[in-house]
């Protein structure tokens, strides 16, 4: 079994190389567009640099034969024609063989594997030769050398894709290479269409109820005893002050005295969720930790079926599902730059209705401008910031209206915020 390291970087690639990709796909897109350029495209992508060499010593040889005389010249000539048709003769035979892809687990966490087979199938009457098969694989690309397959069989190969980061990687299309001796030629069938890897980002079971103070009918219920809501609780004897309409008649009709309902309290919980993404502010390894930090709030949330709204920088990450917040994630990269008090006042206002708001910060985010942060939503909204800080020691800080957190990695993140209540 083949192992292939998968290294998804956050990293673009440069501008010029963006347009001249850009302008490459143009182009072969203006050409395909004309009345048979198709087939002699197809035809001039199967020569490869040094089978042009080729080509051209054979043109120079016949024009400098036939101008200057010169017999070597003209051996020069024949002998790469033949090289030439050697190798068309050898590639133009079709493969018998038949391709295909399967990923059995199309999701990972960082930092796992994920394993994958290439089925190979000899569909025809006779025995198939050695060939090249690659599989790209993100940026990089694994070969993978098959032996002859007999009529009528299958040859399986395994291979594993070691993540280390989150990311999306894209794999495939499985290709057979057929291709001479002297790599004058090569002719690539692609098979399938690529299978999609999602690897989320590391998550940790946290202990966090993101209810608030606001008291709502259609809220969890709480803890706290009340005379007066709609999550029923018990009975129990009347006391001066009672409100007379929580009077249970049947029951006093009963038991000669005063009885009144009691309820539970049913709060609002709605938790948003806020996420720097500048790029100016973090580096590789403290963003990734936030983007973990993030997620486990949110999976928190989720799990226990209460309202999450997510918002990393202007992108609103979707939060109804675990499975979707996490595939979102994975391709969530840096974006420009922002202020991260715009940020959350922005995020606050699209979702007026929440009852905590988590910020994940930078390093860059100084005391003054966390104390600021935790001003800028109303007095009944509590704000956590949690400053993603490796260099930093794990504490906790009181803010008037909210608390301040220094995250130094994700393992600490369950002892910080488990015990907040």
């Amino acid at each position: 079994m083949k192992r292939v390291k998968a290294d998804i970087g956050l990293t673009e690639r440069p501008r010029v190389l963006r347009a001249v990709a850009s302008a490459r796909t143009a182009l072969d897109r203006r050409l395909r567009a004309i009345p048979g350029m198709h087939y002699v495209l197809a035809a001039c992508g199967i020569v490869t640099p040094f089978g042009w060499l080729v080509i051209a010593s054979a043109i120079a040889g016949l024009v400098v034969a036939g101008v200057v005389g010169w017999a070597e010249a003209f051996a020069l000539a024949i002998a790469c024609v033949a090289l030439l048709v050697i190798a068309i003769v050898l590639v133009a035979a079709p493969s018998p063989y038949r391709v295909s892809l399967r990923l059995p687990q199309e999701r990972v966490t960082a930092g796992q594997t994920a394993l994958g087979e290439i089925r190979v199938v000899n569909d025809t009457s006779r025995r198939g030769g050695s060939e090249v098969i690659e599989l790209p694989i993100g940026a990089g690309v694994a070969e993978f050398v098959i032996p002859g397959v007999p009529s009528h069989r299958t040859w399986d190969e395994f291979f594993s894709v070691v993540t280390r980061r989150r990311g999306v990687i894209e794999i495939g299309p499985a290709r057979t290479v057929r291709s001479d001796g002297l790599g004058l030629l090569r002719r690539v069938r692609s098979w399938d269409n690529p299978v999609t890897l999602y690897v989320h980002p590391r998550t940790v079971r946290v202990p966090f109820d993101a209810t608030g103070f606001q008291v709502d009918v259609e809220g969890v219920v709480t803890a706290k005893l009340s005379s007066s809501d709609v999550s029923f609780h018990a009975l129990r004897d009347y006391e001066p002050g009672d409100d007379r309409r929580a009077v249970h008649w049947q029951s006093t009709a009963r038991l000669g005295k005063l009885i009144v309902r009691q309820y539970e309290e049913t709060h609002r919980s709605h938790h948003l969720i806020v996420l720097d993404t500048a790029r100016s502010s973090w580096d590789r390894d403290a963003f990734e930790d936030g983007v973990s930090v993030a997620a486990s709030l949110a999976l928190a949330g989720i799990s226990a079926s209460r309202t999450v709204s997510f918002a990393a920088g202007k992108r609103w990450i979707p939060a109804t599902g675990a499975v979707s917040m996490l595939d979102s994630l994975a391709s969530l990269t840096y974006s420009g730059r922002s202020n991260i008090t715009a940020l959350v006042r922005r995020a606050f206002a699209s979702c007026p209705s929440a009852s905590y708001v988590s910020v994940i910060a930078s390093p860059a985010v100084t005391d003054e401008e966390a104390a600021h942060l935790a001003q800028v939503t109303p007095r009944d909204v509590t704000v956590q910031i949690l400053r993603i800080n490796p260099k930093q020691r794990a504490r906790r800080r009181s803010l008037e209206g909210g608390v301040l957190f220094d995250c130094p990695s994700l393992r600490e993140l369950a002892h910080l915020v488990g015990d907040i209540r």
